[in-house]
């Protein structure tokens, strides 16, 4: 079948980030545009990197985007059971990096959008195709097509992550901090001469934790906040006080929570236990910000996603998506919604089911149609 062999060979195609390589992805978008005479857009973003665009001309203002980004994660360094860039069918599931996240809702966006055009169809509004770089890491892709593009006039989005076809309304925020103490090194058997970098970040872990608890908070559909202390580094070695110690925190938000409400009390905190004489300096570093996205569950295009899938239950998810840099405020009303099973996201052994990958491609396409015909009665 012409969908389950474009997925494999996307499968095939290494795109993990660091480095990216999408513009291998993106030309192998536009040999298939080229193919069925669709016109198409590469806009570079770094060398080797680029995001790759289609718009399908409607007859009136306005228009309707669905996102999908073109690079994975690393494979990982736990051996799989069939080549992460093979692209393997083993009963109706097809492996490899980026099945779930998300090249399978990225090839359905895209067969959906050629068939829109094959069939000639005559469209209310503008249906853009977008496929960014980097949103594994730090969505340089959506960044770029911010550059040149508005989303003043975009009356919807559609973000084709991992959803396992559920009607997705929103997704949790994201903070990540790196915070750094700075001590005094001395002879390991001489302790007090020094100032103990990692001995001070225990205490710092401990502040976090009180934080964790005073802050956490549930907010259906999107679950409850979340901070987790995910990476330390520090030490000399052994018969030395170290005198530098980082920890990297992920921080995971629900409305109404402000992420820089929380990075003051964090500083405020960290400026109160390191008050005290013989303490070590500290820094605190922003790696990362990505606001939580919610859309009302009442919103024209939600309601028609959930017709189309003859569901009523609405969902959020925990990961963040590049509709926090498109649509930071929620202005936008977005749609996440996939055939990938999210809990395979980044996991080795990644899989998606066929089945659901298909009927993912007339979902996209059946909602860009109606979406746009309705947005077009209520003008």
């Amino acid at each position: 079948m012409d969908a389950v062999r474009f997925l494999q060979e996307m499968i095939q195609i290494d795109s993990s980030n660091p480095p990216g390589n999408e513009d291998k992805v993106s030309k192998m978008l536009a040999e298939r545009c080229e193919s069925a005479g669709i016109p198409y857009k590469i806009t570079q973003v770094e060398p080797g990197r680029s995001n790759f665009e289609i718009r399908l001309k409607g007859e009136s203002d306005g228009k309707l985007v669905i996102c999908g980004h073109m690079d994975t994660v690393l494979p990982g360094e736990q051996s799989w059971m069939y080549s992460p860039f093979s692209g393997e069918i083993v009963g109706d599931k097809l492996y490899g990096r980026g099945a779930s996240d998300m090249k399978s809702g990225l090839a359905a966006m895209y067969l959906a959008v050629e068939s829109l055009f094959k069939e000639g169809r005559k469209l209310p509004k503008d249906i853009v195709f977008l496929a960014t770089a980097g949103e594994e890491v730090d969505s340089c892709g959506a960044r770029t097509y911010l550059e040149d593009e508005t989303m003043e006039d975009v009356e919807a989005l559609v973000i084709g992550e991992p959803t396992n076809e559920k009607v997705v309304i929103g997704h949790k925020g994201a903070l990540w901090i790196e915070i750094v103490t700075l001590g005094k090194t001395a002879h390991g058997s001489m302790p007090d001469k020094g100032i103990n970098a990692v001995e001070w970040m225990h205490k710092v872990i401990g502040m976090l934790d009180s934080l964790k608890k005073k802050w956490k908070i549930s907010a259906e559909p999107l679950g409850e906040s979340s901070l987790a202390v995910t990476k330390i580094n520090g030490g000399v070695q052994t018969n030395v006080i170290p005198d530098r110690c980082s920890m990297s925190v992920d921080i995971r938000s629900v409305p109404p929570q402000s992420h820089e409400q929380l990075l003051t009390e964090i500083k405020n905190n960290l400026n109160e236990l390191f008050s005290e004489e013989g303490s070590p300096d500290f820094s605190v570093n922003l790696q990362l910000d990505r606001p939580a996205i919610l859309t009302d569950e009442s919103d024209k295009l939600i309601r028609l996603a959930l017709d189309l899938k003859k569901q009523d239950s609405l969902y959020g998810v925990s990961y963040y998506t590049d509709a926090a840099v498109l649509n930071p405020e929620s202005r936008t009303p977005t749609l996440i919604y996939g055939p990938g099973d999210e809990s395979l996201a980044h996991q080795p052994n990644e899989y998606v089911d066929i089945q659901a990958y298909l009927r993912s491609i007339n979902f996209y396409k059946e909602l860009a149609v109606k979406f746009s015909k309705e947005k077009s009665k209520n003008i």
